[in-house]
């Protein structure tokens, strides 16, 4: 059962309100995301020249609870694995 406050992840073409064409137009180059750093990549001998950041959306989208995926604190979303 989905509960308030659950953590959750879907795809975005799960999405009902907004449409999922209109979340992607929405993204501009000068739209400025926040998120919290899950991890470093090397790139070549660049030491951390990359990081894994987990996103923040500001923004409320209506989607199906059935298409909805509860996150648990033992679960590979939360830990930065992509």
């Amino acid at each position: 059962m989905t509960r308030r406050g659950d953590r959750v992840v879907f795809q975005i073409s799960d999405a009902y309100l907004p449409e999922p064409k209109d979340l992607l137009t929405a993204l501009t180059d000068e739209v400025e995301l926040e998120g919290t750093v899950a991890d470093f990549s090397d790139a070549g001998a660049s030491a951390r020249a990359f990081a894994l950041v987990r996103l923040y959306s500001s923004q409320t989208v209506v989607v199906p609870v059935d298409r909805l995926r509860v996150v648990t604190l033992g679960s590979s979303e939360l830990k930065g694995e992509f």
